[in-house]
């Protein structure tokens, strides 16, 4: 994950070659406490093994494909499940363990495999003899973090949970009740205030690690979700009678407020860190690709480094291999919809209008639809000839046939061109980026649009579009349109790192999201918009995830969630 921790991996290799096997013990198993908690390097170590389920983005199938951001060229029902309204408790697609990997690391079995670390490192940490106290905070520091991202991880899909702070041992009662939904999220909130308190990590500047920005950016982002219509309008649960369990079924203007502004506050304490957008290059889409290529900038708060020492298999280079054109020694397996790239405005700030511009749809266009989303004509490094062709290559109908798989468009957002050579060349170095300070401020300028501060909501956003290269909104735009450029701006701005699968849950519109997904073909006459998903549609049942049929079987306290038998 960070070079620190591989050294730190081969200096215990060379102490204790067995080392690993209880380090990734699972839950029921026994630890070797002698020899874990007997030593301080091997507790940090110990650390560094929950960290590494942090959810991986790249995947097989990317979390894009599960809404209206990408199509899978292969179909399968890991990805249909979801996108059809077809999930039970006896088949989760993506949200269970299944051959691509998808949504891996978001498994309720894998949350609650960290969670269990977390609680045993509590459980033993007074008796590490660390070399200074400064070391022992720290990770305790951190391991509230973390316990709290693995909670946050399944109140996202789930709502409120099994609450424990404590590992459950063999011969201990199995059967324990999910709690509150209020109670879920104040249980994550304690552990990321423990995490923010701490002086420690004040002055911690390693993002691959725990620091006050990154509790505090995710403190705004859990309260941001706790306060948002799903959990408060509960019709869409229709007459389930544990509402508890999924929101705030006695909400209140005050309370739904109180939410909102702890949000902000979190976000407001989070833009005193010293984070700002990246902003370095005139060219404002080579500015937003370049982003998410760099090995370290100020917009970064919390990191992970993915690479062929730590990740034999995952790397930065999968995204390149799977999601990349086809003629440029790609997959194309995750194509980008036109639903997405249609919510790209034009660069005078106007919607986009397929009809009127299908003619030219790609010129004067956001900066950002260019540095995120690979198209028709569009300038490619091509391995082998060394140098920058066209995507659509006018070398012959080999290119232009391959170019039609799938949607006709192809996500360029985190791939450098000029470092991979696909899977088997060198990887990319750059770690993906897990939280960035652009989310923080769209978490404030949401928070402030609910509290009725639209100066300051349209100020931040602001912010953001100056950045990519886009005009202001206008004071004008209030009320219902401001908020929906909100919606919109997040959309783009955030496009495939896996916001907009909960965003639309949690906006209660996932029926605008869940219709048929779209594409484009061109044959060099014009471009035509085709459906290339139609079967795409939305059931209420999936606002939230089912509990899998086996853990329900194993814990009979248990309630399922609406809708699932």
């Amino acid at each position: 994950m960070k070079q620190n921790f591989k050294l730190l991996i081969i200096a215990i290799v060379a102490v204790s070659t067995g080392c690993s096997d209880y380090l990734d013990t699972l839950p029921g198993d026994k630890y070797d406490d002698a020899s874990v908690w007997g030593n301080a390097v091997y507790t940090e170590q110990f650390v560094f093994n929950i960290y590494q389920g942090i959810p991986y983005p790249y995947q097989w199938y990317m979390s894009g494909a599960l809404v209206d951001e990408q199509v899978p060229n292969q179909v399968d029902g890991i990805v249909t499940r979801v996108t059809e309204s077809n999930l039970t408790p006896d088949d989760l697609g993506a949200f269970a363990d299944n051959w691509g990997a998808c949504m891996q690391g978001w498994w309720w079995n894998d949350a609650y495999t960290k969670i269990r670390a977390c609680n045993k490192f509590f459980e033993k940490v007074e008796q590490v003899p660390f070399p200074n106290q400064e070391k022992k905070e720290q990770l305790i520091a951190e391991v509230h973090f973390l316990r709290a991202y693995f909670y946050y991880v399944l109140m996202a899909q789930y709502g409120g949970v099994i609450l424990l702070d404590k590992p459950v041992e063999m011969g201990d009662n199995y059967n324990i009740p999910r709690s509150s939904f209020e109670e879920t999220i104040n249980f994550i909130v304690d552990d990321l205030d423990a995490a923010i308190n701490s002086e420690v990590l004040a002055t911690q500047t390693d993002k691959t690690r725990a620091t006050t920005g990154a509790a505090l950016a995710l403190k705004s982002r859990v309260l941001l979700y706790a306060a948002s219509d799903m959990h408060h309008d509960l019709s869409w649960a229709g007459s389930y009678d544990h509402l508890e369990l999924i929101g705030y079924p006695n909400s209140t203007v005050a309370l739904r407020r109180s939410l909102y502004e702890g949000a902000k506050r979190a976000a407001e304490l989070c833009m005193d860190q010293g984070y700002s957008l990246y902003n370095v290059n005139a060219d404002k889409a080579k500015n937003f690709s370049d982003l998410f290529l760099q090995m370290s900038s100020t917009e970064q708060i919390f990191i992970t480094k993915y690479d062929k020492l730590n990740w034999s298999y995952w790397a930065t280079d999968w995204p390149a291999w799977i999601t990349g054109p086809p003629s440029f020694g790609g997959y194309a397996l995750n194509t980008v919809t036109a639903n997405l790239a249609n919510a790209f405005e034009n660069s005078d700030g106007t919607p986009f209008d397929w009809e009127a511009q299908r003619w030219d749809p790609y010129s004067g266009r956001d900066p950002r639809f260019e540095a995120s989303i690979l198209h028709n004509y569009s300038q490619w490094y091509a391995w082998g000839y060394e140098n920058w062709i066209d995507i659509a290559s006018p070398w012959g109908a080999d290119y232009v046939t391959l170019e039609k798989q799938g949607t006709g468009y192809f996500m360029k957002k985190f791939i450098s061109p000029l470092e991979n050579n696909w899977y088997y060349g060198t990887p990319q170095p750059q770690p993906y980026i897990q939280i960035r300070y652009a989310e923080v401020l769209l978490n404030y300028a949401e928070a402030c649009l609910a509290l009725e501060e639209e100066v300051s909501a349209r100020s931040t956003m602001n912010d953001i579009r100056e950045r990519a290269g886009m005009p202001e909104i206008p004071a004008s735009e209030s009320g219902a349109a401001l908020l929906e450029r909100y919606r919109n701006e997040r959309r783009v701005e955030l496009a495939f790192e896996g916001h907009r699968f909960f965003d639309v849950r949690r906006w209660l519109i996932a029926p605008e999201a869940y219709v048929p997904a779209k594409g484009v073909n061109f044959d060099y006459s014009e471009y035509k918009e085709i459906v290339v998903d139609p079967n795409r549609k939305w059931n209420n049942s999936h606002y939230l995830i089912p509990i899998q049929r086996t853990e329900m079987n194993k814990n009979t306290a248990l309630i399922q969630n609406p809708h699932y038998k």
